[in-house]
């Protein structure tokens, strides 16, 4: 993102020529020399004169800190000193001495003098600010993801050419944070170009240097936020699973109802599970679904949530707690047949056969052509001990599985030997929706689905091999359809 420059508010000129009215007042030695050598050095520096002005400013400021040292309570001569160490970039004194001078020329009632002090600051600070400003734009220009791979050379040349200006924005946000302490425009900024870099804790303590200072503003409370979680996910691509674990308790601790912090901390947990093995990973699974609960209790409108959930408590074994996350997740997202197949997997885990058709059978009728729905309902069957619906259901899988639908199904029906079973039931239930043939045991069988009736009909040389029919549930005692 492009930011905008600062115009400063005072020009030099104008702040000089307020610094020659001035002179005239009876002082030190020191001070009043240090400021006549301000005076001339500007002058010099506006006729291009350097080799003058870089003598006179540096005896400027020896002149000016004697004076300090004489007299301390000369808070215009201070003012002058903070402007000869600004010029030869010493931000961080001359903060401080524009600082006193204001603040002491206020209290002295010379609300003229403070505001020249304060205008005076403001111009150099906007300088360096704007020159910072105009490097970060430059190094987002080149490179507009630093922490992007390159992807070639030139990416390469880009990529350096953004480090440096980045650096150098540094320096020039560092120097106007110095002139003008507690600046949160400018902090906001420095902290930008750390977390542009992926110095991203560095980032954060300039954000926080920033808050405390402003507590309310948003824009830095954002932004912290921000580079906090790009830290803690740069801890779990680096695999230090441990300090991001615990670089999201200490968040928690300070924010428990942010749902982001959360879901970092469980993201942490279930990568570190995800490179254990067997039974030493349920710990951590249950740990990721643990913190994947909590953030979709905080955010109710978020299906994934409850999914990562559901899955990571699967993972360890706590099939209860998964059936509990998957009911939720399928009351944000209606109709997911990935959660409802996993319902049903949980439910028959823990022996709910009954419960895990009611789930199964409306899914399949649903969506019919799911192989793994079919595949799932046959093996619920199976542990029900209704061998005959079993097997209708796992002839749909195969068929699904192993089969190519025809091309043409009307021409393939039609083709069935005549008075076969085949014929007969192209003369009754009409044309199948699709053909497919698939083999089983070296025997050559061809499907008719009848999806909208939810049906199918298995031939062998036009005679019924099976049918299977997912219409409704069926109990472990059905009566079998067994072959014909």
């Amino acid at each position: 993102m492009t930011v905008r420059s600062i115009v400063s508010g005072v020009a030099l000129a104008s702040v000089l020529s307020f610094c020659l009215a001035s002179l005239a007042a009876a002082r030190n030695e020191h001070c009043a020399g240090g400021i006549q050598y301000v005076v001339q050095a500007m002058h010099d520096k506006d006729k291009g004169n350097t080799d003058d002005y870089r003598r006179e400013i540096n005896k400027a400021v020896d002149q000016l800190q004697q004076c300090e040292v004489a007299n301390p309570e000369d808070f215009e001569a201070m003012g002058y000193l903070g402007w000869a160490y600004a010029e030869v970039d010493s931000a961080g004194p001359a903060g401080v001495a524009f600082q006193r001078a204001s603040a002491g020329l206020r209290a002295k009632g010379d609300t003229k003098k403070a505001e020249w002090v304060a205008n005076n600051r403001d111009s150099y600070w906007a300088n360096r600010f704007n020159d910072g400003i105009a490097k970060f734009n430059t190094a987002t220009q080149a490179c507009a993801d630093y922490n992007a791979a390159p992807a070639s050379d030139a990416d390469k040349i880009l990529r350096e050419e953004a480090a440096r200006n980045c650096q150098q924005a540094i320096t020039s946000f560092t120097r106007a944070s110095l002139l003008k302490p507690g600046n949160p425009q400018t902090l906001r900024n420095l902290g930008s170009v750390y977390a542009y870099l992926g110095e991203y804790r560095t980032a954060e303590t300039v954000f926080d240097q920033g808050l405390k200072i402003a507590p309310g503003d948003s824009t830095l409370a954002l932004a912290l936020r921000s580079v906090r979680a790009n830290y803690a996910g740069q801890l779990i691509e680096q695999k230090k699973y441990d300090a991001a674990i615990a670089y999201y308790a200490d968040l928690i601790k300070g924010d428990p109802e942010n749902a982001d912090l959360h879901l970092g901390q469980a993201d942490a947990y279930f990568k570190r599970a995800s490179e254990a093995r067997g039974d030493a990973a349920k710990p951590d699974y249950k740990l990721a679904a643990d913190a994947y609960a909590k953030a979709g209790a905080l955010k109710t409108t978020d299906a994934d949530l409850p999914f990562n959930s559901a899955l990571s408590y699967q993972n360890a074994g706590e099939w209860a707690l998964a059936e509990a996350q998957w009911k939720v997740c399928l009351t944000r997202r209606a109709g997911d047949i990935e959660a409802t197949s996993a319902l049903a997997q949980t439910l028959s885990e823990q022996k709910k056969f009954d419960e895990a058709l009611k789930v199964l059978q409306p899914a399949v009728v649903v969506n019919p052509k799911n192989k793994t729905l079919h595949r799932q309902l046959g093996a619920v069957y199976t542990k029900m001990g209704n061998n005959p619906k079993s097997t209708e259901e796992l002839m749909v899988y195969l068929a699904l599985q192993n089969g190519k639908p025809v091309a043409d199904a009307a021409a393939a029906a039609k083709a069935a030997p005549a008075g076969s079973v085949a014929a007969r039931t192209l003369a009754s239930m009409g044309t199948p929706e699709q053909v497919v043939p698939w083999e089983v045991d070296q025997q050559k069988i061809e499907t008719w689905f009848y999806w909208s009736k939810n049906q199918a009909f298995h031939f062998q040389g036009g005679t019924l091999y099976g049918k299977s029919d997912w219409s409704s549930t069926a109990p472990a005692t059905a009566t079998p359809s067994g072959k014909k």
